[in-house]
This record gives C-alpha cells, sequence and structure tokens, in this order.
C-alpha cells in the first residue's frame, strides 16, 4: 500500500494545485516531492533558480515550498543540493532512470510520515475508488471512516476534481475522474444496477488480458484464461457499448473486429500529451491480439515477444498476414510495410521517441495490465534541462499567478468563533 500512498498523493497534488486545504498537513508536500520526483528522473544538474521557476510553472510547486520538497528528496536519496551557505545553487538528481519513484517515496511516507485523520480518510477513499466507483452509502459504512471527516473529504476531493458524484437509479455514486475519464454517467448507472464487485470483478479481468477480442468474449464467455459470470459478460457488452471501455478495431476482409482495454485514465494519469501514445500503444496490442486470436493462417504465439522482437530489432519477419493485421500502426504513422516479395510483407518501426514510448507501454500493458509514467509533462522535462533564459520566455514577468483561497472548514470557523466569544 505504501507505493499507492505516494500516487494517490501525486494525484491529489495535481487536482488541489494552487487550493490550500486547512485539514492537510503532509499529504500535499509528499504530493510535490512525487510530482518533482518524476520530472527530474533520469536529468542531469537542474540551476537551482531553473527548478524554482518550472516547478512553480508547471508542477504548482510554490517556491516557498520548493525548499523542503528537495530536503526531503535529498533525505530519500533522490537527488543532491549543492549549496553555498544557505543558498541552494543546483540539485544533482540520483534517480536511477528504471527505479519506480513512488516506491521510494511511498517507503519514506510509511516510515517518517504520520498522516492525519483527513489525510488517512483521502487515502482510503481514493484507494476504494481506484479500482472501481462505489456507492457513497456502502464505501461509507465499510471504511468505518467518521461520517463528518467523510463528507469533508467527498467535498474536497470534488473541488480538486480528483473525485464527483453522481446520481444513478436513486443512488448517489462516487467516481474518480482521475481513474475512469469515459461516460461518467453509464459508468455510475452500470454500479447503481450491476454492483461495484461485479463492475470491478469484470474489469480485473480485462486488465488481466489487455486487448482481448470482443467477438471472442461474446462467443466463448472468457478473457483470457477467465470464465465470465452472465453478469460479467453482460457488463462487458455495455461497458463497450456505452464508450466505457473504446475498444480500437482493425478490418480484416470483410469483417471488424474490436479489442477491449480497461478504462482510459484521466489527466492525472494519462495527460493530454500522451494520449496519443496510449492511443498507438492500444493500436499495437490489437494488432497482435488479432495475429494471435484471429489469424488467417499463422499464429502469433507471443504478443509480448512479437513486440519485444520489434523494440529491439526496428523490424518484423516478413508474412502473407501483415498487410491485414498491421494496417492501423500504418494509418497512425507508427511503422510500415514493406513488401519483401510478392504477398509478403515486413513491418518496421518509424523509429521517434513517441512511437518507441508507444511500444515501451504497449509492452507493459500486456505485462502489468496498468499503466505507468504517462503522467509525466514533457515539456517541463525540457524546461529543467535548459537554461533560465529559456522558461522566462515561457513566463511573463507580468503575469503573476494568483493562488486561490484556503477551502474553509465550516466546523473549523464555528469552533474559531467559539473561541473569539470567549474573550468578548
Amino acid at each position: 500500500m505504501s507505493k499507492e500512498i505516494a500516487e494517490f498523493s501525486f494525484d491529489l497534488h495535481s487536482g488541489l494545485s494552487s487550493l490550500t486545504v486547512p485539514e492537510f498537513d503532509q499529504l500535499p508536500i509528499l504530493g510535490m516531492c512525487a510530482t518533482l520526483a518524476v520530472h527530474i528522473k533520469g536529468l542531469g544538474a537542474i540551476e537551482y533558480e531553473v527548478l524554482r521557476k518550472v516547478s512553480d510553472h508547471f508542477m504548482s510547486i510554490p517556491s516557498y515550498a520548493l525548499r523542503q520538497v528537495v530536503e526531503v528528496l535529498e533525505e530519500i536519496g533522490f537527488l543532491t543540493i549543492v549549496s553555498r551557505g544557505r543558498t541552494i545553487e543546483k540539485i544533482l538528481p540520483n534517480i536511477p532512470v528504471f527505479d519506480n519513484v513512488y516506491e521510494g517515496l511511498g517507503e519514506f511516507a510509511s516510515n517518517e510520515i504520520s498522516f492525519n485523520e483527513h489525510e488517512a480518510a483521502t487515502v482510503e477513499i481514493l484507494s476504494a475508488l481506484y479500482d472501481a466507483p462505489r456507492s457513497r452509502d456502502s464505501l461509507l459504512a465499510k471504511s468505518g471512516i467518521d461520517k463528518l471527516v467523510f463528507d469533508r473529504c467527498v467535498l474536497l476531493g470534488g473541488s480538486s476534481g480528483i473525485m464527483t458524484e453522481q446520481m444513478a437509479r436513486g443512488k448517489s455514486i462516487l467516481i474518480s475522474p482521475y481513474y475512469f475519464a469515459d461516460n461518467l454517467t453509464g459508468l455510475a448507472d452500470t454500479v447503481a444496477s450491476a454492483g461495484t464487485p461485479a463492475l470491478q470483478s469484470t474489469l480485473q479481468k480485462i486488465k488481466e488480458s489487455q486487448g482481448w477480442p470482443l467477438s471472442l468474449v461474446a462467443s466463448t464467455g472468457k478473457i483470457g484464461e477467465f470464465s465470465l459470470t452472465p453478469t460479467e459478460q453482460q457488463l462487458v457488452q455495455k461497458l463497450a457499448a456505452e464508450g466505457i471501455v473504446k475498444p480500437p478495431t482493425i478490418s480484416f476482409g470483410n469483417r471488424t473486429e474490436s479489442f477491449l482495454f480497461t478504462p482510459k485514465p484521466g489527466n492525472a494519469r494519462l495527460n493530454a500529451a500522451n494520449r496519443e501514445i496510449y492511443e498507438r500503444a492500444m493500436a499495437l496490442i490489437s494488432a497482435v491480439r488479432k495475429g494471435q486470436l484471429l489469424p488467417k493462417e499463422i499464429r502469433i504465439r507471443s504478443p509480448l515477444a512479437i513486440l519485444r522482437a520489434l523494440r529491439r530489432d526496428g523490424f518484423l519477419g516478413s508474412n502473407s498476414e501483415a498487410a491485414d493485421q498491421y494496417r492501423n500502426l500504418v494509418v497512425l504513422k507508427v511503422a510500415y510495410l514493406h513488401e519483401t516479395v510478392p504477398g509478403r510483407w515486413q513491418l518496421h518501426l518509424h523509429k521517434t521517441p513517441e512511437n518507441e514510448r508507444a511500444l515501451d507501454l504497449a509492452i507493459e500493458l500486456l505485462q502489468e495490465g496498468t499503466v505507468s509514467n504517462m503522467e509525466v509533462n514533457e515539456e517541463a522535462r525540457l524546461a529543467l534541462s535548459k537554461g533560465e533564459e529559456y522558461i522566462q520566455s515561457l513566463i511573463s514577468a507580468s503575469e503573476l499567478k494568483k493562488r486561490e483561497k484556503q477551502l474553509t472548514d465550516p466546523q473549523a470557523i464555528e469552533e474559531f468563533e467559539q473561541l473569539v466569544m470567549q474573550f468578548d
């Protein structure tokens, strides 16, 4: 759970941005640490003045909080601070490229940080909403969280955009747009009608076999090695039909096939610049799933091995089914087809950073079932590697960002007024 705490703190910071919340103490700092850490991973030395401006402009880390953030990251071992006296001159990132930032931060949080009641409750609610939307009443009852604290956390979640409340079939359903991006109304109705356990188990089975053909689900009642209950089969069809999951399609011959993926994450987990990369990753998986499960003649034994070979070599051996199987990849400019002999084609990757990242993500989706490292703002990373003049050109000196006022707690206001009255 420690890794998830760091991830949820990142999400919460992304939502709250410049808002200040009096109930939160340690969680915002942890969120800032997570945000900065994922952006500096793999970078060289960064001048502190550049870091100060970039982190404020792109990451909503105010200058007055930055020193505490970098000191925490130094304590964890993620960076080294270079100072002259009390003045920080630069930082030296020390995060190995393949290390998981959230694991290190989560371990630090578990050992060194004690969350207050509101922070612990917020993490618990977000953890519940990560897997599937929940009935508000059911979540409150199962969590054991004090109702006033629970209500306040839901209010803060709504203000930050990290959760929303939808009414469906007379029930209040809590959903996080950060983890489920499409058709929240339809998703709420699905939970209200079928219940969270059925939806959660259906999504988990899709996660275990990303890119499974929809027609095989209907004909076999299975996704991968997992059998579906009649309710789960109906849910798969509903999720696909209502756009809660948006299956990519491949046309071959007179057929069109759709391929199932878990719902697309929201902007916190998949920022706008990375959405096209995600679409390309789904197209890559769909293409190899077609060859694995719906071949004309030649069956792919291991989709994962095929994608790894394409990543390693930049091309795949020729075959007679490549023109149909990989057509979408050509349209999306992920790859191109080279005809070796009449009727046989090789697939060649267009070696661009975007396509290589899409291929890495496709491999990860097949291995792990989830999206990761797609929350990074590449423009911010670029700015961190440039000089102060570059970032200053992005930020007009006359445009001072106004930080929003704190989200006041009615109970705290009442207690303060009672305190003041004692001195009248």
